[in-house]
């Protein structure tokens, strides 16, 4: 047996084969409904606010967007539970006509940061990306995720997901940009 380190953690490889066999039996993934919202938006703001805490989550907040995401395609929208119903994560996609076919457009995946690195958000991903193909004949996939980080960057390298060299994606304040049109 042989120890790996993975994101500062000590972990034992044992463990990961273990913690498979317990995630499949003990591990709830299914559609999110409207009462689990306020707790999701706690782990979500937790998450978000230490991914980059020069850009912080709060509660309502974060509730306002999981809250866009659950009206605009609830049947997308899936959370991770553990055995005693714990809200562990969730993923929330939208499937929209493109050129070639439906497109799945990742909105969201969070898994509470206890729990990452346990292959949650993996099979949170595969529920949503199977679904997306067999109900609305998904052909791709896209998401923007954080710049300059390693995690989850190599998260979705490992998926397949590369990063677009043709693409860019480009923000600014709205009263910037009407004061620059008129």
């Amino acid at each position: 047996m042989r120890i790996c380190k993975n994101r500062g953690n000590i972990q034992i490889d044992n463990y990961f084969l273990f913690f498979k066999i317990y995630k499949m039996k003990d591990l709830v993934i299914r559609l999110v409904k409207k009462s689990d919202l306020l707790e999701l938006a706690e782990i979500y703001s937790k998450v978000f606010s230490e991914a980059d805490p020069k850009k912080p989550w709060d509660v309502e907040h974060s509730y306002l967007h999981l809250l866009y995401w659950f009206k605009i395609q609830p049947d997308m929208f899936f959370c991770a539970l553990n055995k005693n119903q714990k809200l562990l994560g969730a993923i929330a996609v939208s499937i929209k006509p493109w050129r070639r076919g439906n497109r799945c457009s990742a909105g969201i995946i969070f898994v509470d940061n206890i729990c990452q690195i346990k292959g949650i958000g993996s099979l949170l991903f595969k529920k949503m990306l199977s679904k997306a193909v067999d109900k609305y004949q998904a052909r791709s996939f896209e998401a923007v995720t954080f710049a300059g980080k390693e995690f989850p960057k190599s998260w979705y390298e490992r998926l397949g997901i590369i990063p677009d060299t043709r693409a860019l994606l480009v923000k600014g304040p709205c009263v910037d940009i009407l004061k620059k049109i008129s």
